[in-house]
């Protein structure tokens, strides 16, 4: 069984809450309120309800929200009913001071007093929070939306009542938990430190531990995750956008505030309270805790702490490692006995994975796996302008000719074939060494002569994350980034890309590094270089190439379509980084043709919403890519989710209406626009398919969620014999089940990272060790990240003909045995190959660029 840092409680154990109910008149009066921005830049919108309830913390040191009372999702969070609600009663007084203050600030001055008298005069309440529930009793309990932030603060104040022992450590250490005031549990008397001397720099970090009370599919009772974080420290104010303060209005509660920066008089930057909390404070005659200068971060001295504001280097690493939560685990199932709570575990399956294939293809199963492209001849064109970057590439493609051990030897600027179908062509491009923008318009146009029934694909060289040179810092210039654009310009010519970072040239003593010495050839113990390797996998993946990798894996009867859909709501803005002036939906399909017919490869397409029709994935990418990313007037709530959830349907019917389906979505993506994929209406509302469904054409949904928040965190395998008395087994390649009281199952695989399966202790230190405990001779690996273990949850809203296990197996092994990569995958195949189109758009989480515009010259991406 694996057992998880997720716990049910029964309704008794959620506790008794402070609640003022809020009139329609508050709610008319907060309408008046007009329309301002605290924030550096920040567009004028409606004062939020969180504006309010921010200064209200800061003043009574405790917990508050502020949101509509509604069982259903609301798009409007000024919704009427409303309410106010916290852990402990205002003080009047307090209370009345307070909102008149910030309401004062809103105004600019003006002291309308309109939201204070009708606030004060709301009648305190003290309900429990069982008394919100409805629908427990059928396996579908929900409750209003601030019910769930509110469970979670009482669930973390009972737990911070028992300080958490950590075990075989130098010394004796208990943890006492400080909450704040969203709250979390804060590590704040136990600080991680680790310094280095080159650069001389020092690090802190605070163990902090989040909660969300969620809903299980057919599960009566609520569910408390319990998420455990690494939350490192600045060491200065540069873009920091949270502090915890320990400002003494409560002697237990650290007040959570959200800061900006504006400059003073010396034309510094400096950090100041969002939402008018310190103007508050002050009205109220509480004294405001003094802003400590970097140096006091970086000396850890004052009464505030602030977040780092982004991953950004740091002496410390992520992560607590799954010693902790197995040790943090054990701690909350003895320490809340009364109600008794229940820790979430999955059950084995008889569904063991296996993945019988690794590695690329095969040069003996290429051309077979290039007719799933659909054309008779596909041609990679090798963009490069380093010579060690362009024998890394023929270093990777050596393995498909007939001279394997060699690097392949040809000429720039003519077809090199390979094999019957697959030629590639070397062109080297200066222009990628560019430190500013190029016209890759006319840089490509060589390629226009390649207009033949070729399929091609681009592999590029790029310069990743490139360092400026000592005159560019001084100047203040940065060498651009060529990927978006070149990527553009590819896609406009229906070429798809894949990037291959280059590495330094390496020196004599250490060519077999990458398996180019002279003594390479004779050693069968030489690394490879697996980062061109893995390159040219996804290139060829990209261009639609299929093995029978996933048919050796599966059994499906009457060759089904694999249907994914993968969908994600994209921030648009045309003034700023960080800005959103609209929303729009991106939505990426994909469909996996099998076959039972050994000589039929299984290929992929994927939907071409501007020819509204199916094409061959590498024509659908490349459609897709130079368009604009998202489709606008789709959402994810009311008439956009009715307009994404007819266009996606639409789609559907264009596919053969003669093969069963089985579609695959992202749970947490899809839900709003397909209601039966909440737990609330699990299977009981509108789900993909619904109109292709007929007697004889069976369609399931299989539903895929791998939220951190929602999908419970394993802790350990405890059917498995322990190796070493510290470290938690890890899960087992199978298959695992939940099956609630109501009958309803859910399944799961769960599994160890490559990072914590290899790297020799660095990747698994986690598992013996606390950050608390690490030996001083093994303190460097604190820089290092700290992985536990995870979980994908398998739901099966409409099973169609099939059985519902049955298709969670497939769902887990076309996971477990992925096209082009040697490890899990988070999303089966079909869901994994539509995210990859999406990652891949210049557009992708960056500016929203027409078709006719001109990237911007600060675009940047994730990854290459």
């Amino acid at each position: 069984m694996i057992s998880t840092l997720a716990f049910l409680f029964p309704h008794a154990a959620l506790g008794k809450i402070t609640l003022y109910p809020l009139s329609r008149e508050f709610g008319q009066a907060w309408s008046t309120l007009p329309s301002y921005g605290d924030a550096k830049n920040g567009k004028p919108r409606r004062p939020p309800y969180a504006g309010l309830a921010s200064a209200l913390s800061a003043v009574s040191g405790q917990p508050v929200v502020l949101m509509p009372h509604s069982y259903e999702p609301l798009d409007d969070e000024f919704a009427h009913p409303a309410v106010a609600v916290t852990t402990r009663p205002f003080d009047a007084w307090v209370l009345s001071t307070a909102v008149r203050a910030w309401e004062r600030c809103v105004r600019k001055g003006d002291d309308a007093d309109t939201l204070a008298p009708l606030l004060a005069a709301a009648e305190v309440q003290h309900p429990d929070l069982a008394s919100y529930v409805r629908g427990a009793h059928d396996g579908t309990p929900h409750a209003p939306g601030w019910f769930y932030r509110v469970a979670a603060w009482n669930f973390a104040q009972r737990l911070a009542r028992t300080a958490l022992p950590i075990p075989n450590g130098p010394a004796p250490r208990r943890i006492r938990w400080r909450m704040d005031t969203h709250g979390s549990l804060i590590s704040w008397d136990n600080v991680t430190e680790r310094s280095t001397l080159k650069p001389k720099r020092t690090g802190y970090a605070l163990h902090k531990l989040d909660f969300r009370v969620v809903t299980q599919p057919g599960e009566p009772l609520f569910a408390v995750h319990v998420l455990p974080t690494f939350s490192r420290l600045a060491t200065h104010w540069a873009n920091t956008r949270t502090v915890f303060i320990d400002h003494g209005q409560s002697k237990n509660t650290l007040l959570r505030m959200p800061i900006g920066h504006t400059k003073n008089s010396d034309g510094q930057w400096v950090p100041y309270a969002r939402n008018y909390a310190a103007e508050v404070l002050e009205a109220c005659g509480m004294d405001f805790t003094d802003w400590p200068t970097n140096d006091d971060l970086a000396q850890l001295r004052g009464q505030m702490r602030a977040l780092v504001p982004a991953p950004v280097p740091h002496v410390l690493g992520k992560g607590v490692g799954t010693r902790f939560n197995k040790i943090l685990a054990d701690h909350i199932t003895s320490t809340i006995k009364r109600p008794k709570i229940t820790q979430v575990g999955f059950e084995p399956t008889a569904f063991e994975l296996t993945r019988p294939t690794k590695g690329a293809i095969t040069r003996q199963d290429l051309d077979h796996a290039l007719a799933a492209t659909g054309r008779d001849r596909i041609r990679v064109i090798a963009l490069y302008n380093d010579g060690l970057t362009r024998r890394r590439m023929t270093e990777a493609l050596a393995p498909y000719t007939d001279t394997p051990d060699r690097p392949l030897d040809c000429s720039d600027h003519t077809d090199h074939r390979l094999n019957s179908r697959l030629s590639v062509r070397f062109h080297r491009l200066p222009a990628l060494d560019r430190a500013d923008q190029v016209d890759w318009n006319d840089e490509l146009s060589f390629l226009d002569q390649l207009e033949d029934d070729t399929l091609n694909g681009a592999w590029v060289e790029t310069i990743w994350n490139p360092k400026p040179t000592k005159r560019e810092r001084e100047a203040g210039q940065h060498r651009h980034d060529h990927k978006r654009d070149l990527r553009r310009a590819l896609y406009e010519r229906d070429i798809v890309s894949q990037f291959l970072a280059r590495q330094p040239e390496p020196q004599p003593d250490d060519d077999a590094d990458l398996g180019t010495g002279p003594e390479a050839a004779a050693e069968d113990d030489v690394p490879k270089d697996y980062k061109a390797i893995n390159a040219l996998r996804d290139l060829v993946f990209r261009l639609g190439c299929v093995d029978d990798r996933l048919r050796h894996v599966t059994e499906l009867d009457g060759e089904p379509i694999l249907v994914g859909i993968h969908l994600r709501q994209q921030r648009i803005s045309n003034r700023r980084p960080g800005a959103a002036d609209r929303t729009q939906m991106v939505e990426v399909l994909t469909a996996l043709h099998t076959s039972n017919d050994p000589s039929q490869p299984w290929h992929m397409d994927s939907y071409d919403h501007s020819t509204h029709d199916w094409r061959p994935q590498a024509a659908a990418e490349a459609a897709f890519g130079r368009g604009s990313i998202g489709r606008d007037g789709h959402a994810r709530h009311e008439e956009g989710a009715l307009l994404a959830r007819q266009h996606i349907e639409s789609a559907l019917k264009v596919l053969p209406t003669d093969r069963p389906l089985i579609i695959f979505v992202d749970t947490e993506a899809c839900r709003t626009i397909w209601p039966g994929l909440q737990n609330v209406r699990f299977g009981n509302s509108p789900l993909p398919g619904d109109d292709l469904r007929t007697p004889t054409r069976p369609v399931a949904v299989v539903a895929i969620s791998t939220s951190y928040g929602e999908v419970p965190t394993p802790v350990e395998n405890t059917a498995s014999p322990r190796k070493n008395p510290k470290r938690p087994p890890k899960p087992q390649d199978r298959l695992y089940r939940r099956t609630t009281s109501t009958g309803l199952t859910s399944w799961y695989i769960a599994q160890a990272s490559r990072v914590y399966e290899g790297f020799g202790g660095a990747g698994s230190i986690g598992g013996l060790h606390t950050r608390f405990t690490l030996p001083e001779d093994d303190w460097a690996l604190q820089r290092k990240d700290w992985h536990s273990f995870t979980a994908t949850q398998i739901t099966v809203p409409h099973a169609g003909a099939w059985n519902p296990e049955e298709l969670a197996a497939l769902a887990a092994q076309l996971c477990h045995q992925p096209l082009a990569w040697d490890a899990r995958t988070r999303h089966p195949v079909p869901l994994h190959v539509a995210g990859a189109m999406d990652r891949a758009h210049p557009e992708y989480r960056g500016p929203s660029i027409e078709p006719s515009a001109t990237p911007a010259a600060d675009e940047t991406e994730d990854g290459t």
